[in-house]
């Protein structure tokens, strides 16, 4: 009897342990859930504010083992580098202290994993850190590819896991002494019936055996609690069933096979009144005396709050990422470093990844900072600033600079690039309208200032005429009177080509504006010494334009003529040559009438002939060309509904064509 009281009391002794064993279990596991919490709600902030910087330490190292990039929480975690090799970017010196690769010296190394398996490893390793403190750190590796899909590195991030792994310890801990426990004490359990299930109802964890073949054995009350059904209805039924499914991905068992332990397993489950919850699952094996395995015993806890927190953090998430796509404009975010830590959709497609690289030699091209840095100009004085004009990839942006704290307090800044090529080329054509429409005001002025003297000199010259005693005196003033009706002819061109007129497009004929266009120029071109050509058929026929705007075409093709013939031959010489010719041609069925100006001059370099018609382009010296003539001449051709091409050999010959719908008249 006196055996049979210590056994018992023994007994009790042990089911109180196994309380304490529970409690503590359920402690470790709200200490773990509540570090959860914590680092989602700090996600959370972390999001709002910018969505770039990584607490977790990111680290590249390419192929040859060199560290080739740390992100902030590497660079400033202590417990990364090795001071001893703290000048070194060899990733076995820089973290290990090592003077060779780590496979093999007892760290199993991520990069090696990836070059033999070609897909992301997951290792962990444990390192010493100040006064031979030992923490653990798990490690993931991402093959980062380049060109042609070739492995050119790794992308490392680094997370300490030390706690959770003795938090995780404690629990395959306790697992393990709960296991033997019952394993052991099985027969007195027997005995104890009812102290066992005092133990399972009082445990704040929900804690369920199942055997071999995956059949519930016992539930207890926090599982009940949770899922809503009772012992009765559980044991006895298939735990996989419970958890997901028969399949056997469902749950840790598989049928005919050993038991494999699980830690810390997510898995969906539906309660009896239908509800979906979601559960953090442990499963450990139950093993007998002489190492026989028995079954398995398992812990949950519902996760169900953290995990919709998880999904409105991913909510918020995307909900910022598009708010940043759907504005339109380009968005950087640079840190007083002048490095930039974020661009968005709009950006990488402009110009590519920018990120980690300085703002001052992505915006200006340069190789250190702007000597007034709107950026640090923000921060300081802690309002908006807006910059100049930057060209990237041959569009124009606008600068707008806004500073903001980081969640880590860092002072930062938000940059705004707004795309205003169009609006320049809008500012400009309207400039270069205003000068076009000054230059006819002061031509119409000179014109009419030119027309009454040069009409008083062909009518003294014609009396002079009559009066003429000799045939050298009448020669002379014949050719007086001719030169003066050539000035008038060109006063007249000047004054139609000046006129601001209304009614915009009219039938004409193309000879006719090539006649007013040549009566403006053709006197420079004997100047210079080019011999001109022209072929103009009489039976062209009528072109609805506008005859103003066509001449000004004329006069830029023959005006960038004249440029490439001089740059050729800097003097006469019997090559320098430019011709018109005109005909009629068709083009889809429809008839055109075609006007082509060659110039045998330098020709145009074949790397830029395609940008030619770009608006603010020009191979011109500074000072000698917009960039905006054949830019409108394109513009004014496609709003006649015409065409405007150019071919050109380099050092040989340009050809400019030009064709323009044939006007039908309603005869016709």
């Amino acid at each position: 009897m006196n055996d049979e009281r210590k056994s018992k009391k023994e007994l009790i002794a042990e089911l109180r342990k196994m309380r304490a064993v529970a409690a503590e279990l359920s402690t470790v596991q709200e200490a773990v859930s509540g570090e959860r919490r914590k680092s989602q709600d700090k996600q959370l902030k972390f999001l709002q504010n910018a969505i770039d910087s990584v607490a977790d330490s990111i680290i590249v190292v390419g192929t040859d083992f060199r560290v080739k990039l740390m992100n902030r929480a590497a660079r400033n975690n202590s417990v990364h580098v090795n001071s001893r090799f703290s000048q070194s970017n060899l990733c076995f010196e820089l973290f290990f202290g090592q003077d060779k690769p780590c496979d093999g010296k007892g760290y199993d190394c991520p990069l090696i994993g990836v070059l033999e398996s070609g897909e992301q490893v997951h290792v962990e390793q444990e390192r010493e850190i100040a006064d031979g403190v030992k923490r653990v750190f798990e490690i993931i590796a991402s093959p980062l590819l380049g060109e042609d899909d070739e492995l050119i590195g790794i992308v490392e991030s680094v997370r300490d896991i030390t706690e959770r792994k003795q938090a995780a310890a404690i629990m395959q801990n306790h697992h393990d002494r709960l296991g033997k426990l019952v394993q052991e004490r099985t027969a007195e359990l027997l005995e104890a019936k009812e102290q066992a299930e005092l133990l399972y109802r009082v445990c704040p964890t929900a804690v369920f055996t199942v055997d071999k073949n995956g059949v519930a054995t016992n539930w207890n009350d926090m599982a009940e609690q949770l899922t809503g059904y009772s012992r009765e209805e559980i044991i006895g039924s298939d735990c996989r069933v419970f958890f997901g499914g028969e399949g056997d991905e469902s749950c840790c068992i598989k049928k005919g096979e050993d038991i494999e332990p699980c830690e810390v397993m997510e898995r969906q489950i539906t309660t009896k009144t239908g509800e979906s919850r979601y559960i953090s699952l442990n499963f450990n094996k139950l093993v007998s005396k002489d190492g026989i395995v028995k079954g398995g015993i398992a812990s949950f806890i519902d996760i169900t709050n953290q995990k919709r927190t998880d999904d409105i953090l991913v909510s918020e998430r995307d909900k910022f990422k598009s708010m940043l796509t759907a504005m339109g404009q380009g968005v950087h975010i640079v840190n007083k470093k002048y490095e930039i830590e974020f661009q968005n959709n709009v950006l990488q497609d402009i110009f590519g990844n920018k990120i980690g690289e300085k703002c001052y030699k992505v915006y200006k091209q340069k190789d250190s900072p702007c000597d007034i840095c709107q950026m640090h100009a923000a921060i300081g004085s802690g309002s908006i600033r807006r910059s100049g004009e930057i060209s990237l990839s041959g569009r124009y942006y606008e600068q707008c600079y806004a500073p903001f704290s980081d969640v880590n307090g860092e002072k930062k800044a938000l940059i705004l690039l707004r795309d205003i090529t169009e609006q320049k080329l809008l500012e400009a054509e309207t400039m270069r309208a205003a000068q076009l429409a000054s230059i006819g005001e002061l031509a119409a002025g000179v014109a009419h200032e030119i027309n009454n003297p040069i009409n008083g000199i062909i009518n003294y010259a014609q009396l002079l005429e009559d009066d003429a005693d000799s045939q050298e005196q009448i020669e002379l003033l014949e050719r007086i009177i001719k030169e003066g009706e050539r000035v008038a002819v060109i006063v007249k061109n000047l004054l139609f080509f000046a006129r601001q007129r209304e009614e915009g497009a009219e039938d004409t004929t193309v000879e006719a504006v090539i006649e007013d266009s040549l009566a403006l120029i053709k006197h420079q071109f004997k100047k210079d010494g080019i011999i001109f050509e022209e072929e103009t058929p009489q039976s062209l026929p009528l072109i609805h334009v506008n005859p103003q705007q066509l001449q000004q075409v004329f006069l830029n093709l023959l005006s960038n003529a004249r440029y490439a013939l001089n740059m050729r031959y800097s003097g006469s010489d019997p090559g320098k040559k430019l011709s018109i010719r005109c005909s009629t041609v068709s083009r889809e069925g429809k008839p055109y009438v075609r006007i082509e100006v060659t110039d045998l001059g330098a020709g145009i370099p074949e790397e830029i002939i395609g940008n030619i018609f770009d608006p603010f382009f020009s191979s011109k010296a500074p000072g000698e060309g917009t960039g905006l003539g054949l830019s409108i001449s394109h513009g004014l051709i496609r709003d006649f509904q015409g065409f405007l091409g150019v071919d050109s050999t380099l050092g040989e010959k340009t050809t400019f064509t030009v064709d323009l719908p044939v006007f039908h008249t309603e005869e016709n």
